[in-house]
């Protein structure tokens, strides 16, 4: 099974987060593997290095993978992968790697930063926690590892929801809703 964290690798977006609930949870999980995917830039090269020595620390280098930027073709893949999304910036304007996660059928647990708590239904679609708390964040991920099943059916749900509200033709028809007493 994969969990995985999306976007770009640095503290505003929680990726260190992740890092500490997964050097928690994957001993006790050994059948999952974390994925981060996200750019690192110059200025993030020391913030991304701490996360390989815990990680290292940690000896969790073969089961925490570390893609950098990859094409979106290949995000795309990753994202079909995963049985789990982390959601973990500590704010956030909309955050579309949310939607996307959740559009792919992945289950959800994501801070309460930007759009989260609009696009997720708390314990329906997805598991809402405090930004910038990494045992929130261990906490809520460690139920849906130990019952992949529920993790999948959760993942439906919010696939499900994503398809209702947040698509291309539910967007377009809010944006005329609120056009056509303009016009």
């Amino acid at each position: 099974y994969a969990i995985g964290c999306f976007g770009r690798v640095r503290a505003q977006k929680g990726t260190d987060l992740f890092v500490d609930a997964m050097c928690r949870l994957l001993p006790r999980y050994p059948d999952f593997t974390a994925v981060i995917v996200g750019q690192v830039t110059p200025e993030q090269m020391p913030f991304a290095n701490d996360l390989k020595k815990r990680i290292e620390a940690a000896n969790l280098q073969s089961r925490i993978v570390i893609t950098g930027e990859l094409p979106i073709e290949a995000v795309q893949r990753w994202y079909q992968r995963l049985t789990i999304y982390a959601f973990t910036s500590r704010n956030e304007g909309f955050g579309l790697t949310l939607i996307e996660a959740m559009a792919a059928g992945s289950a959800l647990v994501a801070a309460r930063a930007g759009a989260a708590e609009l696009a997720v239904e708390d314990g329906v679609t997805g598991v809402l926690v405090p930004p910038g708390d990494a045992d929130a964040l261990a906490a809520a991920l460690e139920p849906l590892m130990r019952d992949v099943a529920a993790a999948t059916a959760m993942g439906e749900r919010g696939r499900a929801r994503v398809l209702e509200k947040f698509s291309l033709d539910a967007e377009a028809a809010r944006i005329g809703e609120v056009y056509r007493p303009l016009l």
